[in-house]
């Protein structure tokens, strides 16, 4: 699946996929599996910064307690210097350099929760089991800290800070029944205030993830409405064809520096008799005529390259990339005999007269002196050309060798 970052929008996902997973509210925080991929693709890079810089302010603090480990404890403080500076800070270290090569979700969010419950945790109740000092109670409480670190800094996955926070609890609860000093009720107490500091982070845990998640889905959303809308304002609301801004847009890009040098071919069509077939059938008969026309331009084009526009009232414009002026005119010439295989009867005629197009062609390879609006200029006069010599041609036509052959494909199709 194609990297999913800033304004873009994850394939194979619409509006309804996102209104559905809003309406669900995700209780389990878990979006469907092609949903769950691009937001974690999506927040991939902020998310590792964000625990890289994070996982360097707890090691600062972390390290920091350091005094109180000399000021309560001097006879440890070498111990815990190694603990603290010689194994925890570098194991840490290494897991925050890891994050920069981006792992995949469930290791990096498996890394920080270690890192704070076995790492963090593990080491402040294992220097508080070495140490013969009777006063623990900086440490006993910082252990706290490391679950507020983990859920609330470092915003641990949900379901993995649950799975931390719960191995804290059992280290905590261990770690008091193997010290002697602290009697029973003492240790009931010291743990059901744990517990409570557990229950109440994971909660704060569970909304900020929700919160999260559904922040992503109404971004999401906004960016597919406004991506629609978008499309709207580049769409014909008649013919459903591309408008003339989509056209402006195009003639930039096959203008701009990295295109010069490809060729392109234009054909400028018009529907013969136009107003006429408005003044007799009226406007509401005219809009049908323009989308079947509309219609059998599109279905005759090549849908990855070539793109057609509506250029006016009557008029479309067409533009094929990489296409030589004789492939153009023979492709101009399909278009003619379909609109008039159409057979659609045009009542400002006699009663056997049909809809025909009239149409020019030009191409060039585009250059610096030479632009779009230059060839588009040269298939006008094409087109003024063909109407001029009688209408429902093609201008200018092929030479009577391109005409057999031209012939013969269709007699063999």
């Amino acid at each position: 699946m194609e990297r999913v970052t800033g304004e873009s929008i994850p394939a194979g996902i619409d509006l309804s996929v996102i209104e559905k997973a809003i309406a669900s509210g995700f209780p389990l925080l878990k979006f469907p599996r092609q949903l769950e991929t691009a937001f974690e693709e999506e927040v991939e890079a902020g998310r590792c910064r964000q625990l890289a810089l994070g996982g360097l302010f707890g090691i600062l603090l972390y390290d920091l307690f350091l005094i109180p480990d000399w000021m309560t404890s001097p006879e440890t403080f070498v111990t815990a210097v190694w603990v603290r500076l010689g194994i925890v800070t570098p194991i840490g270290l290494l897991m925050i350099a890891s994050l920069y090569l981006r792992p995949p979700v469930a290791l990096r969010e498996f890394m920080v929760a270690t890192g704070g419950a076995v790492l963090g945790a593990g080491s402040i109740l294992y220097l508080m089991l070495v140490s013969r000092s009777m006063d623990q109670d900086a440490l006993h409480q910082s252990i706290i800290l490391i679950i507020l670190f983990v859920t609330m800094v470092q915003r641990v996955r949900f379901w993995w800070a649950v799975a931390a926070c719960l191995a804290c609890l059992i280290m905590h609860a261990v770690g008091l029944r193997m010290l002697p000093s602290y009697a029973f009720e003492f240790q009931v107490s010291a743990n059901t205030v744990f517990a409570c500091a557990v229950v109440l982070t994971l909660f704060a845990s569970y909304v900020l993830e929700r919160e999260t998640r559904m922040n992503y889905l109404l971004a999401l959303k906004g960016r597919l409405q406004r991506r629609d809308l978008d499309a709207k304002t580049r769409r014909d609301p008649l013919t459903g064809l591309r408008n003339r801004r989509s056209l402006d847009e195009a003639i930039e890009m096959c203008d701009r520096a990295e295109l010069i040098g490809s060729e392109l071919a234009v054909i400028l069509l018009d529907i013969d008799h136009f107003k006429a077939f408005n003044d007799t059938a009226g406007h509401q008969a005219g809009d049908v005529c323009l989308k079947r026309v509309a219609g059998i331009i599109q279905s005759e084009l090549r849908d990855y390259a070539d793109d057609v526009f509506r250029f006016g009232g009557e008029e479309f414009i067409v533009l094929l990339r990489g296409i030589g002026l004789p492939t153009a005119i023979r492709i101009a010439e399909r278009i003619r005999r379909a609109v008039e295989d159409a057979s659609i009867p045009h009542p400002a005629l006699r009663r056997d007269e049909v809809v025909t197009v009239s149409m020019g062609v030009a191409s060039a390879v585009i250059g610096r002196e030479i632009r779009v609006g230059l060839v588009i200029s040269a298939a006008d006069a094409a087109l003024y050309s063909a109407k001029g010599n009688g209408r429902n041609q093609v201008a200018p036509r092929l030479g009577p060798t391109e005409i057999i052959e031209t012939m013969e494909r269709k007699l063999l199709a």
